[in-house]
């Protein structure tokens, strides 16, 4: 996948270590799936990226809310064959921005079934199915963070 001009919306990513955050951030400014461990909450491009611990310990969720004032749009992420969710019911009903649940790592196998679920639960309407390997899945979800609003 190549990089494209189009511009980002700032969004913030939310979700357990490992789903995937950095990953899918790189894919989306760069078109390179490179990562590495996310210690802290920084930004790649127009997207801040943060640590699968602050939402993994509720004594961080306010540094979670804090940084999605800087964003137009929240991202809550949740692995296809995840079991369990992470995010408290109606975890979206915190934040005063879009939230919008993705779906990641679907190449794996696992039945995203049950992320759905979670991801509903976590107040979610809007949910994308992607994988870093499948440019199209990323193209829907760069198109959807790219436009401009409705009016």
């Amino acid at each position: 996948m190549e990089q494209t001009n189009q511009a980002l919306k700032t969004v913030i990513m939310v979700g357990r270590t490992e789903v995937g955050k950095t990953t899918l951030a790189n894919t989306l400014m760069y078109g390179s799936p490179e990562a590495r461990k996310t210690q802290s909450i920084g930004r790649i491009g127009s997207i801040i990226d943060t640590p699968g611990e602050f939402v993994e310990n509720p004594i961080y969720y306010r540094a979670i809310l804090l940084n999605a004032y800087d964003a137009d749009i929240v991202l809550f992420l949740n692995e296809a064959n995840e079991k369990e969710s992470i995010f408290p019911p109606n975890f979206a009903a915190s934040f005063n921005r879009e939230v919008i649940g993705v779906i990641t790592k679907t190449d794996l196998g696992g039945d995203a079934t049950r992320a759905r679920k979670n991801l509903r639960e976590a107040g979610v309407s809007r949910i994308f199915e992607i994988s870093v390997h499948d440019a199209e899945s990323v193209k829907q979800l760069r198109d959807y963070i790219s436009q401009e609003p409705q009016p």
